[in-house]
């Protein structure tokens, strides 16, 4: 079940921070790219700290987040989370499936760091995400996927 409005509305509006905060890892979770892009702005920013570029939007959002789950597997141990007034910082850890180039299936974990940024309207205005570059690095290397 899908907990996403119809393109361009957000269902943000009024929630508590923790409970935006839930119904976004929802869409995490659930690997939903429809819930997650209506959380965000549509002039939303998504920086994942890798090295790529930033995503901006909610349509690229949606697509960035879709070819994301085609790609990997991967699952979440949670960590700390911290609410300010128009933010939250989450602590997590992502445990990845991966492959070896023989074939071999092993399970990879990155420590990873969120920090979102809300608008006025209760939307993800921004998202950064960091993650420890030593394990993503290792993890990668083993599954032959270049960095």
């Amino acid at each position: 079940m899908s907990l996403a409005t119809p393109a361009g509305q957000s269902t943000a509006q009024s929630l508590s921070l923790p409970d935006l905060f839930a119904r976004y890892h929802v869409g995490w979770e659930t690997r939903d790219p429809a819930l997650i892009a209506s959380l965000h702005a549509q002039d939303s920013v998504f920086h994942l700290h890798d090295g790529s570029e930033p995503v901006h939007g909610r349509d690229a959002l949606r697509r960035h987040c879709a070819g994301l789950f085609a790609r990997f597997e991967f699952g979440f141990e949670m960590g700390r989370r911290l609410y300010g007034a128009d933010h939250w910082v989450f602590e997590w850890t992502m445990v990845l499936a991966l492959r070896e180039p023989g074939g071999a299936a092993f399970t990879a974990r990155v420590e990873m760091l969120d920090v979102v940024t809300l608008n006025r309207a209760g939307e993800v205005a921004r998202k950064d995400v960091y993650m420890n570059g030593a394990q993503a690095q290792a993890a990668f290397a083993r599954a032959g996927i270049a960095g």
